[in-house]
């Protein structure tokens, strides 16, 4: 897969929300892999569907307008591919609508105190989180996690939650670097997995991987509740580092970076090796 996205600008690191308004572009966006990876989520859900579905009490309206609102999109943006969809007999409608997408969708709802929580969700592709760890908590909770987060910008995550307006459409873009292009890394996979004692400053490029998270937003019609979608593209890091531009900006943002962040994003085992290769391939 060609490098689709590249959220960085050579800027310091920093936590920010990183809006961006969504208008004639579609918050779908399937690719040559489409078939390959509807077929990969159907496995999944075979082989491990409590660890790729929740939901929580009532929720099935919710999920049936979720389930409507992919069909248009693909029907308006994507229509040779809405013939190709799967899981007719599947009972929830949002696992059927995620079998129609490469997306994963997540239903977020507000607890009654400004607080939204994870109602629902249909996840294939986490990055080290769990669903069920998640499923019903609010967003203070599922953001724990992430050095900082909360902190610095918790508050205007809730705000921008309860003030969403009906219609917008907004992504924001997440990065990190794994020595894995699985797309289906959960907490407890990766924990299975050891450092690779092999990597080295010649092999970097190859055997870490550039992961992407394209995440979007909206409102359901008639609704406080949200629709949040998550998709994964996963790079080679020599992909990135083939331009120069691409390489400082990525090692300006590993040095800048605290280290609880680094850890946080796997890049700390590899540290040394990652920037000896990213400071020579922008020299």
């Amino acid at each position: 897969m060609s490098l689709r996205y590249f959220p960085l600008d050579g800027a310091d690191f920093r936590l920010t929300m990183g809006l961006q308004a969504l208008r004639e572009r579609s918050w779908l966006e399937p690719d040559q892999n489409y078939h390959q990876e509807i077929l990969e989520k159907q496995r999944l859900l075979q082989k491990h569907r409590e660890k790729v579905y929740a939901s929580t009490p009532e929720t099935d309206a919710a999920e049936t307008g979720i389930l409507s609102l992919v069909q248009k999109e693909m029907a308006q943006f994507h229509p040779t591919l809405i013939a190709h969809a799967i899981g007719q007999g599947e009972k929830s409608p949002l696992v059927r609508a995620a079998l129609m997408v490469q997306e994963d969708l997540v239903l977020m709802r507000d607890g009654g105190k400004g607080d939204y929580l994870l109602a629902a969700a249909s996840v294939f592709a986490p990055t080290g989180w769990d669903l069920a760890d998640k499923i019903g908590r609010p967003m203070h909770a599922i953001h724990a996690p992430v050095p900082e987060l909360n902190a610095r910008i918790g508050s205007p995550i809730d705000r921008f939650f309860r003030n969403l307006k009906p219609g917008k459409k907004v992504e924001r873009f997440n990065w990190g670097l794994y020595d894995s292009d699985a797309p289906f890394q959960p907490a407890w996979w990766r924990k299975e997995r050891v450092t690779d004692p092999d990597i080295s400053v010649e092999n970097i490029g190859r055997k870490l991987f550039f992961r992407v998270e394209r995440q979007t937003l909206q409102r359901l019609p008639g609704s406080s509740d949200i629709l949040f979608t998550i998709r994964v593209f996963s790079n080679p890091l020599a992909e990135v580092a083939e331009d120069k531009h691409r390489a400082a900006c990525l090692l300006r943002g590993l040095e800048t970076m605290e280290h609880d962040m680094r850890r946080y994003k796997s890049i700390a085992p590899y540290e040394k090796e990652l920037r000896a290769y990213l400071a020579a391939a922008s020299a």
